[in-house]
């Protein structure tokens, strides 16, 4: 009884570490695909602006085909990272992935500033981004790299290009410090 006793524990043992093991790596091996086909040629740092989504668009997953993305695979880990937009006069928001696929910044058009402009720093130490005029927020990114996604809405046809304009705005480069 005594060998079936550790056997089990062994194998319970065994079960637990291989979960965790999964439940830590899978995110990050996701997101590490999901970064490279993003970056694709621009690279991090750089804005890559997708036309609006058709039914073989996958590059976002599960993208809405009335919804223009703009993303960006930043890296914070040689400096300060700018995103910048303006907001269009329709659904607009930014969202901030850390590198193991935690969510931890969003901004929509509701709560954005009155100006129409948002400007937001990435640093990994805060305290050397100093904030400059017309910046909305300095942000600590829980990891160096990660993704930002712009997603704007397009109401209708005639609409697009003005849209397409509002999504040229959004912007996401390295600052020199």
């Amino acid at each position: 009884m005594k060998r079936y006793a550790r056997w089990i524990l062994g194998l319970l043992a065994l079960a637990y570490f291989a979960h965790a093991a999964a439940v830590w790596a899978v995110p990050r091996v996701i997101m590490a695909f999901t970064m490279r086909k993003l970056a694709g040629p621009a690279g991090v740092n750089h804005e890559v602006h997708a036309p609006l989504a058709t039914e073989s668009s996958r590059t976002v997953v599960m993208p809405g085909p009335d919804m223009l993305y703009t993303s960006c695979v930043f890296d914070v880990s040689k400096g300060p990272v700018e995103v910048s937009a303006r907001v269009p006069a329709t659904y607009w928001s930014v969202a901030f992935y850390a590198s193991n696929s935690d969510n931890f910044f969003v901004l929509d058009d509701r709560h954005a500033p009155a100006s129409g402009t948002v400007r937001i720093v990435l640093s990994a130490d805060p305290l050397k981004a100093m904030p400059q005029p017309g910046v909305l927020a300095v942000i600590p990114p829980p990891t160096n790299r990660g993704v930002v996604l712009f997603r704007t809405l397009v109401e209708s046809a005639d609409r697009l290009p003005g849209m397409q304009a509002a999504q040229q705005s959004m912007t996401c480069q390295s600052v020199m410090e």
